[in-house]
């Protein structure tokens, strides 16, 4: 009875080790860098829509209804301290401040 149990042990353990594994398929490939599509635009502000819903929709989601309800002056100083969190280059802000002066209230 013991022969039996383990020869029926070994042999569940052969076939579970020797079925095909499922295969994981590749990640999609990561969009396109905001700088790269902001050169193919040709448009700065176009940078600034891009660098915005790449990297300020982590944190505030789409919630950009707020930019054209304050001017310029007011948001300059909050823009800088949120680019350093989300460690963005100096073109990537400078992308992002036109983006914001030209969206901002006059």
């Amino acid at each position: 009875m013991k022969k039996t149990i383990l020869a029926i042990t070994i042999l569940a353990s052969v076939v579970v080790a020797c079925t095909p594994k499922a295969s994981k398929t590749p990640p999609p490939p990561p969009p396109p860098a905001p700088e790269v599509a902001a050169t193919v635009t040709g448009s700065v502000e176009a940078g600034g829509i891009i660098m915005a819903s790449a990297k300020c929709t982590k944190c505030h989601g789409n919630e950009t209804g707020h930019v054209p309800k304050h001017t310029f002056a007011e948001q300059e100083k909050l823009m800088q301290a949120m680019a350093k969190k989300a460690k963005l280059s100096e073109q990537e802000t400078a992308d992002l401040m036109a983006y914001v002066k030209a969206k901002a209230k006059s």
